[in-house]
């Protein structure tokens, strides 16, 4: 929805339940373009069965160097990235979120893991605190919350 009204266009939104699907009816040509990460792509890319044309993230992916981003594209500061974050609930005891995350770092900064996730993923890790997740969320939930809101777009349950 943001792409779209940034750059003027009308698309229609399908929903499915997962990028499988997805993926399939675009290569079907039942759907005229799909967007998703680049794990769940980048192998249909590769076979030449789904044509890149743009990135969502600020930066340009390493397997997809030579595919522009939505910004070099014309369209200053735009980002839209799937990303995951590790919450716990509110009143978890200091010293055992501090543990958690300081175990849970140490493993994704194994080199065997990281490579993982940064070769076939495609993920870009940022090991920061809390504090880091919560302004990172609190700036997706005013990005999308706006996008929500003037798209009025409501839960089907």
């Amino acid at each position: 929805m943001l792409l779209s009204k940034r750059a003027g266009v009308q698309l229609v939104h399908v929903p499915y339940r997962g990028g499988g699907p997805a993926v399939n009816d675009a290569i079907a040509g039942h759907v005229d373009l799909v967007i998703g990460s680049a794990a769940l792509l980048n192998t249909q890319i590769q076979a030449g069965n789904l044509r890149p044309l743009v990135q969502t993230g600020l930066k340009r992916q390493p397997s997809l160097a030579q595919v522009p981003t939505v910004a070099e594209s014309g369209f200053s500061d735009f980002e839209s990235l799937a990303w995951w974050g590790v919450f716990g609930p509110t009143g978890t005891p200091k010293l055992i979120a501090d543990r958690f995350r300081t175990e849970l770092t140490a493993v994704l900064r194994e080199e065997r893991i990281a490579k993982q996730l940064t070769d076939s993923q495609q993920i870009t890790l940022s090991l920061g605190g809390p504090e880091e997740l919560r302004q990172f969320f609190e700036d997706q939930m005013r990005v999308w919350g706006a996008v929500v809101r003037d798209n009025e777009i409501k839960s089907d349950s």
